[in-house]
């Protein structure tokens, strides 16, 4: 991110939302008119060592700018949490921002996400019943251009497997976090698994591979893998949606 769009590591809101307009005047994203009435999760932990709350409350003010309803954003936070995912069993003690970043703070942050995007939740399950399936993931990128890693993971329920009309959740792992550097700890710790068995979820966990111009494996948010990163044409989210294609198909013509 240029120096134009940041100030002493802050993001300028102002010329960041006026970027979003222009893109979407040339038809490079879509229409920011159809942000009204997504939701938006947001989440600063008091004891986050590495994305000061400055950051979060930023993109909520881009949110805002860019035309989503504050009604329609959660900012949610907690003084002991540090840089993590929050489990309420699962992962480092609560407030430490190391890896895996997924923290045991007695707290189920999976279900607070999709209650918040989901309004007909029921009860999750206790344990996972369904699968956690590999897939190959070359044949969604288009000459390696999204860096994505060899292998990317789906969760799929019992009842999915078997049954069409099953919703679906992409859970994007953070910097550090994919399953080449903390195995499984993500994918099966965070709870979505559980949510989704008692839900009709199925649960999408692609992943990014480190590079030299990604050492922590990130997903990208700054250009490296080119100036489209932030457009429709952003390889990564182009291979994002050749995944969801291929899972909206029947079991027949996958």
């Amino acid at each position: 991110m240029s120096d134009k769009f940041r100030s002493q590591g802050i993001p300028n809101v102002t010329a960041l939302a006026e970027r979003a307009k222009a893109l979407a005047r040339d038809g490079k994203i879509d229409p920011l008119e159809g942000l009204k009435s997504d939701k938006v999760y947001l989440f600063s932990g008091g004891a986050d060592q590495i994305v000061a709350r400055s950051i979060v409350e930023a993109a909520k003010d881009f949110y805002l700018r860019a035309g989503v309803a504050e009604a329609n954003i959660q900012f949610d936070t907690r003084k002991d949490a540090g840089h993590a995912f929050l489990t309420t069993d699962t992962g480092t003690a609560c407030g430490v921002s190391a890896s895996p970043f997924v923290s045991d703070c007695d707290y189920d942050q999976a279900g607070a996400i999709l209650k918040w995007l989901y309004s007909d939740l029921k009860t999750p399950a206790e344990k996972p019943a369904g699968k956690f399936i590999r897939f190959d993931q070359s044949e969604f990128s288009e000459n390696g251009a999204a860096d994505l890693s060899k292998e990317g993971v789906v969760y799929v329920p019992p009842q999915c497997s078997k049954e069409e009309n099953c919703r679906l959740h992409i859970a994007l792992h953070g910097c550090e976090q994919n399953i080449n550097t903390i195995g499984m700890t993500f994918v099966e710790g965070s709870g979505f698994a559980r949510w989704a068995d008692s839900n009709r979820l199925v649960v999408l966990f692609p992943q990014v591979s480190a590079s030299v111009l990604n050492p922590k494996g990130c997903w990208d948010w700054w250009g490296y893998t080119g100036n489209d990163y932030l457009t429709k044409n952003a390889p990564q989210i182009a291979a994002i949606w050749r995944m969801v294609e291929r899972l909206a198909m029947s079991p027949a013509q996958s």
